[in-house]
Parts: structure tokens; C-alpha cells; sequence
């Protein structure tokens, strides 16, 4: 059972030894293989309604751009773009949930400061704090991604983000914070579901298709880490990304 992967699923067990360890072998594997085909099943649904999405959308939009009223026009193409979004979205998240992007040695504090480059050039508010050099090994694309997607949060909802590193033990911290009106604590326990949105009233506001942060916890522990969200006060929120330490940085 200690061997269970991120994806949740159980490495084949030897069906040998006494009656009740393989009997016991063999259930393990029975349900790890129908786990496996029960994950795979919803994984190609979605995917395939992500894509099936496509066609009938394309049509819808051809057909807005005739509307003559401008302001429906309008409305009707924010709305066509926001689906596009979620099925976009919705098939990344599958990616990412098959993706086996290798592990290899990077270094935090030089991917962070790219990360607060590229997003500083979208106009958004990202400072730097102490930035140690430390490495974790993890995919240098979906590790990218990520913490793309917890800095950006925070300077998206919470008017800018902090962001500093370090080493605590055994492991590295990566802590995001930002000064935003923070989440109801009765709703803490769902901010990484599916499309989840604090606010549904500000979806104009903040457009997106709320898998912004189910995309980062899948990428963070499929290469052994963890997040925790919690609310500052008096207001604000914190994202805490940690992983194990990998090799000293070079």
C-alpha cells in the first residue's frame, strides 16, 4: 500500500506465497486495475468533450459575428470565449493528470524569477523576497506551469504577489502571499475542486475556468510535494508550495 503512486494507483503486487497473501495479492490487483480503467474511462470523457466542444462553439461564433446589435454581439463572443476557455482548460487538466514530463534537477530561484518576469510583463504585480539557491527535481514544463498558476492567482485576486523561498528541513517552502479579501474558511476545503469559484458574481471580473489551482495540486504532487492555503490576517491569503530538498545547487 506504500507503494500507491500520485495517480493512485497500486504498482502489481506477486501473486505468490500462502492462500491469503495471494488471495490478498490478487484483490490488490483487481482494484488497482479497475482504478486504472475507471480513471482512464472519465479522463478520455472529458477530453473527448473538451474537443467535441470545439465545432458546435466554432459555429456559435460565426453566427454571432452576424448578430447587428453590438452590444449582444459582444455578449454573445465574451461568452463563446469564456466556453472556449473551460474546454481548453478542462483538457489541460487531463494532460497534465497523464503527463510524465522526466524529473530533472531545477532550480527555484532562478524559475520563480522568470516566472515574476514574464507575468510583470502582463501587468501584473509580482515582488521577490529572499530567493536561497535550491533545487527540487521535478518536470521543468508542468513544475513551470504550476507555480505559474499559484503566483498568478495571487496577483490576480489578491492586487499582487509575494513571493520568497526557503529551506525548512527536509524540505523547501515556496510561500506566495498577497494582501486580497482571502477565502471564507467554510469554503478553504473546496478551492482546489474543478472549477470551483470563490465569487461566482466576479467571474467577468477575473475571467478564467477555475482549474487554475486543481492544475498547480496535481502537477506539486504527482512529483512528491504539497499545497496548503490559508487565510492571513487581518485579510489576505497564503499559498504554501513545499517539496522535498533535492541535491545542493550548483
Amino acid at each position: 500500500m506504500d507503494r500507491i503512486g500520485p495517480d493512485g494507483i497500486l504498482e502489481h503486487i506477486p501473486e505468490t506465497g500462502t492462500g491469503e497473501v495471494r488471495t490478498a495479492a490478487r484483490a490488490l490487483n483487481r482494484l488497482s486495475a479497475q482504478l486504472k480503467q475507471a480513471m482512464e474511462s472519465r479522463m478520455r470523457l472529458v477530453a473527448a468533450a473538451g474537443h467535441d466542444l470545439r465545432t458546435p462553439m466554432t459555429r456559435m461564433r460565426l453566427r454571432a459575428e452576424f448578430i447587428e446589435d453590438d452590444a449582444e454581439r459582444a455578449k454573445w463572443l465574451s461568452d463563446l470565449e469564456e466556453l472556449d476557455m473551460i474546454a481548453d482548460s478542462a483538457i489541460r487538466l487531463v494532460r497534465e493528470e497523464v503527463g510524465v514530463d522526466g524529473a530533472e534537477p531545477i532550480r527555484l530561484d532562478r524559475l520563480l524569477r522568470q516566472i515574476a518576469s514574464e507575468l510583470r510583463a502582463l501587468d501584473q504585480k509580482v515582488e521577490l523576497g529572499e530567493l536561497p539557491p535550491l533545487t527540487v527535481h521535478a518536470g521543468p514544463i508542468a513544475l513551470k506551469r504550476a507555480l505559474r498558476n499559484l503566483i498568478a492567482n495571487a496577483a490576480t485576486h489578491g492586487g499582487g504577489a509575494r513571493v520568497a523561498l526557503e529551506r525548512q528541513g527536509d524540505s523547501i517552502a515556496i510561500r506566495i502571499e498577497d494582501d486580497g479579501p482571502g477565502v471564507p474558511p467554510e469554503l478553504l476545503a473546496r478551492i482546489f475542486e474543478p472549477f470551483f469559484r470563490v465569487d461566482q458574481a466576479r467571474r467577468k471580473s477575473f475571467p478564467g475556468a477555475g482549474l487554475g489551482l486543481a492544475i498547480a495540486r496535481e502537477i506539486v504532487e504527482r512529483y512528491g510535494g504539497k499545497i496548503a492555503i490559508r487565510n492571513r490576517k487581518p485579510h489576505g491569503l497564503e499559498q504554501i508550495c513545499s517539496f522535498p530538498a533535492g541535491e545542493p545547487a550548483r
